[in-house]
């Protein structure tokens, strides 16, 4: 015959082991969720992975012709890894030290989908930028903007954008 003392241990065995279980898979969970699942295809890997998206020789400048001064801004981009993966390419060009505020994108649009009127990407339209299809070889992006303004620009910022909308590349770069 069972003691209390037997029903208690027994049931804090049967806790312990249904603990472990929930703890179990929940952390198998996580990891299904972190990693990339196979039936996604290679390109969908990519997204998914941290660096999807690389850049090398950034460039930015000022430049003054017989046509009138333009800000060039030049890079190369590939993908990590041995995909073709279809993208838009935005850049946009500030200097929040001036008043008025002065910025402008590439490629040109007003303010809508992509850009806010205060010069802020929010890219709800990707097929805005500039498509192209990245590879794991190097791409040159050159953006032109018309600089007509005093002022010149501090800071670019590159955004590489999936057909989905989702943000694979940000980032700013002082000049």
């Amino acid at each position: 015959m069972e003691t209390q003392h037997d029903i208690r241990r027994r049931d804090r065995a049967a806790a312990i082991a249904l603990l472990g279980l929930v703890v179990a898979l929940g952390v198998g969970l996580v990891l299904r969720r972190s990693l990339p699942d196979p039936s996604d295809g290679p390109e969908e890997a990519a997204r998914l992975q941290r660096d999807a998206v690389l850049f090398d020789r950034f460039s930015a400048r000022r430049e003054r012709s017989a046509e009138g001064d333009r800000f060039s801004v030049s890079l190369r981009l590939r993908t990590s890894a041995s995909v073709s993966l279809p993208c838009s390419v935005f850049v946009v060009a500030r200097n929040d030290g001036l008043t008025p505020k002065l910025w402008a994108i590439w490629p040109p649009q007003a303010p809508g989908p992509a850009i806010t009127a205060s010069g802020h990407f929010h890219g709800g339209t990707p097929a805005a930028g500039y498509e192209m299809t990245l590879t794991d070889a190097w791409e040159r992006v050159t953006a032109i903007f018309p600089n007509p303004h005093s002022g010149s620009f501090d800071v670019v910022l590159v955004y590489v954008v999936d057909p989905a909308g989702r943000i694979l590349l940000s980032r700013p770069f002082r000049v």
